[in-house]
């Protein structure tokens, strides 16, 4: 198992930094095997049952993101309901490249092309986009934002898609993702230990929960929740990279 490092050590501003664990808890499970067959089952509709888009300017809309740290749910919800319709041109434009990557890590991680993964915090879906396009067939994708949710909708990658606030408890049962991806979300998450702790709870046994924080965030709290996760049982440490450009070709988030 490899240890985490203290902040000091990871610490680089405008970078963001990939971790990914291998589950300890609950059911043993056994392996898949790779299978590249498509998944021919209808995918359902977007379930709002927890609850007009502007185009925004690029530097604006990015920026915006330093002061929303500590956003109560609805502001966050009503941000990135407004930034939907214009995300998925501007973040390109940013070098935002942590989806194309997180689907990397399922590949060789050996995650079979038909296992379940959720996408947590997967917004207008790009990260589910990237699964797709890996060969990933049985994706649920579970966002705070209706409008990201629609237009994650449209891309026709996800089984299943549903808008929660992941400050709560996940509403799916143990053990039933073989992978949790969480790209880009942590900065919005106040519990994140409680978060881990689920995260670690819907993955099965064996599998594999791969988050992205940005690194000017990752500060001594949030290591603390990382190494009591794990002191509790609930994972190990497979991998934890070196921070990363975050959004490198925007001039006013290099510094945050």
């Amino acid at each position: 198992m490899i240890r985490i490092k203290p902040m000091r050590e990871y610490y680089s501003q405008g970078q963001d930094q990939f971790a990914f664990m291998r589950g300890l808890c609950l059911n043993a499970r056994s392996r898949a095997k790779h299978s590249k067959s498509k998944n021919s089952e209808a995918r359902t509709m977007v379930d709002a049952s927890d609850g007009d888009a502007n185009r925004h300017d690029i530097s604006d809309s990015a920026s915006e993101l330093t002061r929303m740290t500590d956003a109560d749910p609805q502001s966050l919800a009503a941000y990135y309901d407004k930034w939907a319709e214009s995300y998925d041109a501007d973040l390109p434009k940013m070098g935002y490249d942590a989806p194309v990557r997180a689907a990397a890590i399922m590949v060789a991680q050996d995650i079979a092309f038909d296992a379940p993964i959720l996408d947590a915090g997967c917004g207008t879906g790009l990260t589910g986009q990237e699964l797709a396009r890996a060969g990933y067939t049985d994706l649920t994708g579970i966002d705070l934002s209706l409008e990201s949710l629609q237009a994650a909708e449209a891309k026709g990658v996800y089984r299943h898609l549903k808008k929660r606030d992941m400050n709560k408890p996940l509403a799916f049962g143990d053990n039933g993702f073989a992978a949790v991806q969480c790209i880009g979300t942590l900065t919005y998450v106040r519990e994140k230990r409680k978060l881990m702790a689920e995260f670690c709870r819907v993955v099965k046994r064996g599998g594999i929960v791969s988050f992205t924080h940005r690194a000017d965030l990752y500060d001594d709290a949030f290591v603390k929740v990382l190494t009591a996760t794990t002191r509790a049982g609930l994972w190990e440490q497979i991998s934890h990279s070196d921070p990363m450009p975050y959004l490198p070709n925007h001039k006013d988030f290099g510094d945050k």
